[in-house]
């Protein structure tokens, strides 16, 4: 497939990397030029293809995973994201879940942000819009809406899985099971959600980030783990 091809010809030329896709071979890019590119997960492909192709796309413009978009190791957007895309570029998507979870998207929108790339979600028509030259900084704050909106929500999740399980301990304390409870479980910073997303946007080290949450390293990458794959549940 067409992304495989791209990742393939990045890999064994390694001076190809951050040039534009023309006309089924690469050639080297202008500093100024501003690129787009197209990226799909394996969740019907074809239709987000075909989505990409009525909107002008090549299909050497098409990057592909052939794995779950909510599995971390997504090795051709990886590729996309630090060795193709600059400044001023354009990354399209059908909808945010190609990204992952919320969790796991909202980094990837604040790295986009942060390296001025602007980020156009099809089934998001904010996103959509077009503004005339000299104001592409508008990107990027309709970029940083999309993160506080999903700031907003896993915060919201947070606050109710919090009373939840406040509840349920309330009720467990109240039965004999509460004696044979055991070791109570990890509970997560007040920081984690800030910390997580400057150690993944390479702003701190691991070892800035386990301090700053008080957390131990085993039990630092064992949520990290579950944080990239979107089932830590905040």
């Amino acid at each position: 497939m067409a992304g495989w091809v791209l990742y393939n010809t990045y890999l064994q030329n390694p001076e190809y990397r951050r040039s534009h896709i023309l006309g089924g071979f690469i050639s080297n890019n202008s500093k100024n030029e501003r690129n787009t590119y197209y990226y799909a997960d394996v969740n019907n492909t074809a239709g987000q293809i075909e989505k990409f192709r009525a909107m002008g796309a090549e299909d050497g413009q098409i990057i592909i995973d052939p794995v779950h978009a909510r599995l971390p190791r997504r090795e051709n957007y990886q590729y996309l994201k630090n060795e193709i895309l600059q400044p001023g570029d354009t990354l399209i998507i059908c909808s945010l879940s190609v990204l992952g979870s919320k969790y796991a998207a909202r980094p990837e929108l604040i790295y986009c942000r942060d390296h001025h790339i602007r980020v156009k979600v099809l089934d998001m028509s904010a996103t959509m819009q077009d503004f005339p030259e000299g104001l592409e900084n508008i990107y990027d704050t309709v970029t940083d809406a999309v993160i506080q909106t999903l700031t907003t929500v896993i915060r919201q999740e947070q606050i109710r899985i919090k009373r939840q399980q406040r509840r349920g301990i309330e009720t467990l304390k109240e039965s004999t099971a509460w004696e044979d409870y055991g070791r109570p479980a990890i509970t997560l910073p007040d920081n984690y959600i800030e910390v997580m997303d400057r150690w993944l946007n390479g702003k701190i080290t691991a070892n800035a980030a386990m301090g700053l949450m008080g957390l131990r390293r085993t039990t630092f990458y064992k949520l990290a783990k579950l944080y990239k794959e979107g089932d830590l549940q905040i």
